[in-house]
């Protein structure tokens, strides 16, 4: 037991978290929604997007109503869907978030 709680305490070291919301800027609390995240281990990062339905989820479309009570996942993307994803967020251009989707498809 005590390799596996070693291994656990050592890698939480370096693991640093950006949360992003609604309007793609940082989360301030834990009451706020999180849209998108990065995820940096010691010298990789992971880029997660928020999805409903295996579909990226568009906080101002159809399902934004619902939004408290829908069951989101973060999913694992590419940094250039992320990148769309974010800049949707932050212009709320939907010509990003169809690129976003693009992406997504493909991977």
């Amino acid at each position: 037991m005590r390799y596996v709680d070693g291994h656990i305490d050592g890698s939480n070291k370096n693991r640093t978290e950006t949360n992003f919301n609604k309007k793609g800027l940082g989360v301030l609390n834990t009451k706020e929604k999180v849209f998108a995240k990065v995820v940096k281990l010691e010298e990789t990062e992971q880029y997660l997007i928020s999805t409903y339905n295996n579909e990226i989820y568009d906080p101002m479309g159809i399902n934004s109503n619902r939004e408290r009570y829908l069951e989101t996942k973060l999913k694992k993307v590419s940094k250039d869907t992320f990148d769309f994803y974010l800049i949707y967020l932050q212009t709320n251009n939907s010509i990003y978030l169809t690129r976003a989707n693009r992406r997504f498809i493909n991977e």
